[in-house]
Parts: C-alpha cells; structure tokens; sequence
C-alpha cells in the first residue's frame, strides 16, 4: 500500500491546499492507496519555530519517518530534493497554485502527475 505525503497549506487533510513552496508548508498530509482508493488520511504538523534554515530538509525528514513512498510538490529545493531522491522517495510534481489534496491524490492516481528528476525551486 503506498503512502503519498502532500505538503499542505494550513491544517492538512484532503480539503486542504497545496503548499507550492515544498519547506514553508504548514503541515504534511499522509494517504495510503489501497486499489487506487483512498484507505486512510493522517495529518502531521511542521513545528519550524526552533528550526533555522534547511525548512525543506526538516520536511523531508517526516515524509521519511512517516514512511511515504511518493511526495507530490510544487517546487522543491536541492538539499530537500537530495534528501528525499537519497531515501527512493518519487517526486512528483502539481502546479496548480489552487490544488486540493484530494484533487492531487486522484491525479496521482490517474497517472497524470510528471515523476521530477532535479530541484525546481529556481523556476518559483
């Protein structure tokens, strides 16, 4: 069952926005995919109060922690992208400034999301 983790906008969960910016999202939002339906939904806050610098890094650590095997992005920088390509974490990207979680889970599904090969945080 794969896990996709969403950086998410403010509170998470499927209603929830994509966060464009893959290290300033609010909180990431954890699905597991059973027969391309949506099993279950977890929601994980990102605490950057304490941390300074390396935000993507940070967010990178708790998508490997919490076991995802694919992360959808708007644009990601080099270190985040490093972190995440070392742990065979997929990457794939949605540009819809107005995305919904949901709405990036079921392209996902449908196929329709591009796997990225490099960071892509100098095109924002």
């Amino acid at each position: 069952m794969p896990i996709l983790a969403v950086p998410s906008e403010k509170n998470g969960g499927l209603n929830d926005l994509l966060n464009l910016r893959f290290g300033r999202c609010n909180s990431i939002t954890f699905v597991s995919i059973e027969d391309e339906n949506i099993e279950s939904v977890k929601v994980v806050p990102i605490y950057t109060t304490e941390i300074i610098g390396n935000l993507g890094i940070h967010a990178a650590e708790i998508i490997k922690q919490n076991k995802a095997s694919n992360v959808i992005i708007g644009y990601i920088g080099k270190k985040a992208f490093q972190s995440l390509n070392s742990q065979n974490i997929k990457i794939y990207q949605a540009l819809d400034e107005k995305i919904t979680v949901k709405k990036c889970i079921d392209l996902f599904i449908q196929g329709k999301l591009t796997e990225i090969m490099a960071s892509n945080a100098h095109l924002i």
